[in-house]
């Protein structure tokens, strides 16, 4: 297992809710995006601020960690609907 102090996050996609939000985020919003630890997938998720770029290009997520260190990351948003559509679970 990872170290607390250097634990990296990665968004959740397991989350439907999740999953929907990033898909129907609108350039410029700033939404809810639950994440957990990468070496944890079965962690118990964190939210965190996601926000599409104004342009719509990026989608970049922001946590701070459990040992007050901020931690960003960022996705084209275009590969990231996608793939938040293919890991939604189908209805």
């Amino acid at each position: 297992m990872t170290p607390s102090h250097s634990l990296t996050y990665v968004i959740n996609f397991r989350d439907r809710s999740n999953c929907s939000r990033i898909q129907n985020a609108q350039p410029g919003e700033e939404i809810v995006v639950l994440v957990h630890p990468e070496q944890e997938p079965l962690a118990d998720p964190l939210a965190a601020k996601g926000m599409r770029s104004q342009d719509g290009a990026l989608f970049v997520v922001e946590i701070t960690t459990a040992d007050g260190a901020p931690q960003s990351f960022e996705w084209e948003y275009p590969l990231l609907k996608l793939v938040a559509q293919l890991f939604q679970p189908l209805r």
